[in-house]
């Protein structure tokens, strides 16, 4: 072989190793590459390429020059794809043009078949690299130049083309493949490298995710005690940058009592190889700091720790612990004064509670009492009676809601309603309506406030503070009753009134512990992850609702006996009330479907008790429920002008004729083949004919047997 040839082949060989860089200038990423602006840049370029390897040939004779132009563009074929490859192989085949002599059509027909030998391959096996590519290099590569071979035919003259026989055969279908395979394997090479080196970036940046976005503290430290780690949130506590924390020790850190207690635990760690656990108040806060160790390589140890705050957790035990308290406490007979100021002292572990007073309303004077008042800077008189109107405090009471009042809500407030200061301004004030058990009726209002911190309290505090206050004021109706029940045996005349507040007293004693059995079991649905233990709190808390169903009848049953219950007017939409009835049930897993039925008034206003209404609607739904085992149930409404008519109407049972007038008798119940068939107390339809008898409408029942019932009553939409 000619020396010439082989010089000019090596430096064809040194422009191709150049062109291998072309991936590192244009084609970094694949996704990058799919752009046409990227291709057509890199197709000239690979362009360019072939032009320069074509100004360094070898020249067989003249007009009949060899270059490595082949080995570029079938390579281009397989790793840049179509367009940029086309791109080039026309700028390439205009140059051979140019340049002319006897070999130029062997040129441009080496330039096609090169080129579509590569793209070709790519279009029919685009997964070639992710086999074993070098079969698939060796082929394509010995055969786009088995196809440069074959275009040997095209050179003019038979001599020439017999020498070019010659000269060229072994270099074409041996040299230039092997060259071919070479440069594809560099490309490949780039590729994973770069593929490598985007798989790192992303594995980082997973691990800046990771460690830097994380709520924990967390860092690594050396065999000397130094940082080597820290994320964002163990800079912020440190109140320095990651550049300044690395190369530090504890002691550069923290002052002395902390540094010492890291460093103990840390040689505690490097020596036993455990993992040491330990809590601590740091800046305010209950954290808790999970130590490990860290192989670091060549036989050393660091020290790996996640800092966690703990606050919240711990917050919630001793909530646990201040609320069991309550419950047991409420249960203690004790003067109202001593009841609060333990409850005040156990509040304050859980909310921010200096200034904290009950303020009890007397409906007949229309005035408030306080029989505990603590404050910074106000004092009142336990025994006198205070206008309190336009309050904050009065407020609470007349809308029955806790509210969370700073400057904002009482500007809001204030636009509605005609706020009056009262007292020392405070930025922030929480307030909680004082219930009776029946959670009915408002007897008072419990509040705290802050003269300092307008973010004293959140939300959740508010959420707190109601439990507080609805054990005051189960505690005060209880004193309550007590005295009543006292006056009641003092009067030999009053017998029954005595029996009625008896039991009345009796179903207070009954409804404390219960409402401490359906907080408890509650939470303990929350937080027991056992599915079977779950069950079991699920089912003592659906128990402790239906027995505090039947003490709720009993107390309304009492109170209509004793002459108690009043009526409370006010103007509301009655469909809007059907509606929050309805979707209340809804939620609930019913086994038949449940209907509403309304007229297409966009309102329907009665001047009526609301809460009243409620209770009679929801006691016929119970009832329907409860004698439909199919079907449907539906609420409905009818606007008769002048009255209103709402209804609920069922699928059920049904009730016989002897039956209809005995269903509204006290503990009268449906009876089949002389059993009982269905629990309950069977007083929930006398307390609704009582109260629609108290509202002044009238009831009446549609029943047939087999076939459902119906029972509808009539109220006045205004006052006579």
């Amino acid at each position: 072989m000619d020396k010439s040839l082989i010089v000019g082949l090596l430096q064809n060989v040194a422009i191709l190793l150049a062109f291998t860089l072309i991936y590192d200038i244009v084609w970094e990423s694949e996704k990058k590459f799919r752009s046409r602006a990227n291709k057509v840049y890199a197709g000239l370029i690979i362009g360019a390429v072939g032009v320069l390897l074509m100004n360094t040939p070898w020249t067989l004779s003249p007009g009949l020059v060899f270059d490595t132009r082949t080995v570029l563009l079938v390579n281009a074929g397989l790793f840049f794809g179509p367009f940029a490859t086309i791109i080039a192989a026309i700028v390439i085949g205009i140059y051979r043009l140019f340049m002319g002599g006897s070999g130029v059509w062997m040129g441009i027909a080496t330039i096609i078949t090169s080129a579509s030998v590569g793209m070709l391959w790519k279009m029919y096996r685009p997964s070639w690299r992710k086999s074993n590519y070098m079969i698939d290099l060796v082929i394509v590569s010995f055969l786009a130049h088995f196809c440069m071979f074959l275009s040997i035919f095209l050179v003019k003259g038979e001599a020439v083309r017999a020498n070019t026989f010659q000269t060229m055969t072994f270099p074409i279908l041996v040299i230039y493949p092997l060259f071919a395979i070479l440069v594809g394997r560099l490309l490949i090479n780039r590729m994973n490298n770069h593929k490598v080196k985007e798989e790192l970036e992303v594995s980082e940046a997973r691990y800046d995710s990771f460690v830097n976005r994380n709520s924990d503290m967390m860092f690594m430290k050396d065999e000397n005690g130094k940082y080597i780690v820290v994320n964002d949130m163990f800079c912020k506590m440190a109140g320095k940058t990651r550049e300044q924390l690395i190369g530090l020790t504890d002691l550069q850190v923290y002052d002395k009592s902390h540094s010492n207690r890291y460093i103990v635990t840390d040689n505690e760690v490097i020596t036993s190889g455990d993992i040491v656990i330990f809590e601590e108040l740091f800046n305010g806060k209950i954290t808790e700091t999970t130590k490990f160790p860290i192989n670091l390589g060549k036989n050393k140890l660091g020290v790996g720790a996640i800092i966690r705050d703990v606050t919240v957790k711990h917050k919630k035990r001793e909530l646990q612990e201040v609320l069991l308290y309550l419950s047991r406490l409420s249960l203690v007979d004790q003067e109202l004064k001593v009841f609060i100021e333990k409850i005040h002292f156990h509040m304050k572990k859980v909310i921010k509670a200096d200034n904290f007073y009950i303020a009890l309303y007397d409906k007949e004077k229309d005035k408030y009492k306080f029989p505990y008042y603590v404050d910074e800077y106000d004092t009142v008189d336990d025994v006198e009676n205070y206008s309190l109107h336009n309050s904050l405090t009065d407020f609470v009471r007349m809308t029955g809601k806790g509210m969370l009042i700073n400057s904002q809500t009482e500007k809001e407030i204030a636009e509605q309603f005609p706020l009056e200061s009262v007292g020392e301004y405070s930025p922030v004030w929480l307030g909680a309506p004082l219930m009776d058990s029946s959670l009915k009726e408002v007897i008072g209002v419990a509040a705290v406030q802050d003269y300092h911190d307008e973010e004293a309290y959140t939300e959740e505090d508010l959420m707190l503070f109601e439990i507080f206050a609805n054990t005051i004021g189960i505690f005060i109706e209880r004193i309550t009753m007590l005295n009543r029940l006292k006056e009641a045996k003092e009067s030999a005349e009053q017998g029954n009134r005595l029996k009625t507040a008896f039991l009345a007293n009796m179903s207070h004693e009954i409804r404390t512990p219960l409402n401490g059995i359906i907080g408890f079991s509650e939470m303990l649905s929350e937080d027991i992850e056992n599915r079977e233990h779950r069950e079991y709190a699920q089912i003592i808390n659906t128990s402790a609702h239906r027995l505090l169903s039947t003490i709720n009848d009993i107390m309304d049953i009492a109170k209509i006996e004793s002459g108690q219950v009043s009526v409370i007017k006010e103007n509301f939409d009655v469909l809007l009330t059907l509606r929050e009835t309805y979707y209340f049930f809804k939620k609930q897993n019913l086994k038949v479907d449940l209907k509403l039925a309304l007229p297409k008034n966009k309102s329907i206003d009665v001047l009526s008790d609301k809460i009243k209404i409620q209770q009679i609607i929801t006691n016929l739904l119970n009832n329907a429920i409860k004698f439909t085992p199919e079907g449907f149930i539906e609420i409905g409404c009818i606007d008769e002008g002048e009255t209103v008519q709402l209804y609920v109407k069922d699928t059920g049972i049904g009730i016989s004729e002897e039956d209809k007038e005995r269903i509204f008798e006290r503990f009268a119940q449906v009876e089949s083949n002389g059993r009982r068939v269905y629990g309950g107390t069977g007083l929930g339809l006398s307390i609704v004919k009582e109260y629609v008898g108290l509202l002044g409408g009238e009831m009446w029942l549609e029943s047939e047997v087999g076939k459902g019932s119906q029972f509808s009553f009539r109220l006045k939409k205004s006052a006579n």
